[in-house]
């Protein structure tokens, strides 16, 4: 079964108009592999009947399922390291300046299955339990499908995702054998809270963060929408907090407006305040 170029011009404008996320017509052979599954749950006989559905906007269950499936979920415990090594040399000075309010927030925009918010966990108790012992601390966590976010909150991983990037002493230390997969530890569930956001609607109940978790995000957006983002992210930032992107993600060409952080060993951004704007533009 194909998806006819009409089709799929529809489904990639309903797609970025969404999500964000854009698709063109060389990803065809995508689309196809991942809305089969849905056509084939659904009982939809063809391409053409889904984009009839879709169009009509009568079914929100099946508008949701197709971006369900066409959203990248790829993930996995410490997820290229450097991040993380990067919050260990963060955090201190962060502890030291929120000493009196004793609290912290750190948010992971992009969740999928829970383990960039479980990795977090478990190195805040590996290396920062004694220093914020007696804080609120808070992982926030989300993503725009529920259906992942639903798995993230069971905490349930089996022998394959947890060999991915987790260590064999913090698997022993931080989950235990349940049903035949890996039950992540209350010790980490307490810091992580779970919630459904699409990043293009309004930031609506957002904290103040003090470190943001933005990686391998924007690469699917074009630049207007990276840009939208980033200007969100300023406002939600705290002026000493700091972001965090992929290693292939940049701010050259979409974004003024943040300084990079030297000497952590990743992508890592604070927010410019107004005066070095001003300053940056000659006011």
């Amino acid at each position: 079964m194909k998806v006819t170029p009409q089709q799929m011009s529809f489904l990639s404008t309903f797609l970025k108009r969404r999500s964000g996320v854009v698709i063109d017509q060389s990803k065809a052979y995508l689309v196809e592999a991942r809305l089969l599954p849905v056509l084939r749950q659904r009982g939809i006989p063809d391409f053409e009947t889904l984009v009839e559905k879709v169009r009509s906007s009568r079914e929100p269950a099946i508008e949701q399922d197709f971006l369900n499936a066409m959203m990248t979920h790829e993930t996995s415990f410490f997820r290229d390291r450097s991040p993380f090594e990067a919050v260990k040399r963060l955090l201190p000075e962060l502890i030291t300046r929120r000493a009196l309010a004793r609290h912290l927030v750190i948010w992971s925009a992009a969740a999928s299955s829970g383990q960039e918010a479980y990795s977090l966990a478990m190195l805040l108790n590996e290396n920062f339990r004694e220093a914020l012992a007696g804080w609120s601390v808070r992982i926030l966590a989300t993503d725009i499908s529920e259906p992942v976010l639903a798995r993230a909150r069971e905490g349930l991983y089996n022998d394959h995702e947890t060999a991915r990037g987790l260590p064999v002493e913090l698997r022993d230390k931080y989950f235990v054998r349940f049903q035949g997969k890996w039950s992540i530890s209350q010790d980490c569930r307490r810091y992580v809270e779970f919630r459904q956001m699409n990043l293009l609607d309004p930031w609506q109940g957002l904290p103040p963060c003090d470190i943001a978790f933005l990686r391998n995000v924007l690469i699917y957006f074009d630049v207007p929408t990276r840009a939208a983002i980033l200007a969100k992210m300023h406002t939600i930032l705290r002026p000493d907090g700091a972001l965090l992107l992929g290693g292939a993600e940049t701010m050259l060409g979409v974004c003024d407006t943040y300084d990079r952080i030297d000497g952590v060993g990743c992508s890592a951004y604070r927010p410019r305040q107004e005066r070095s704007i001003g300053r940056a533009s000659g006011r």
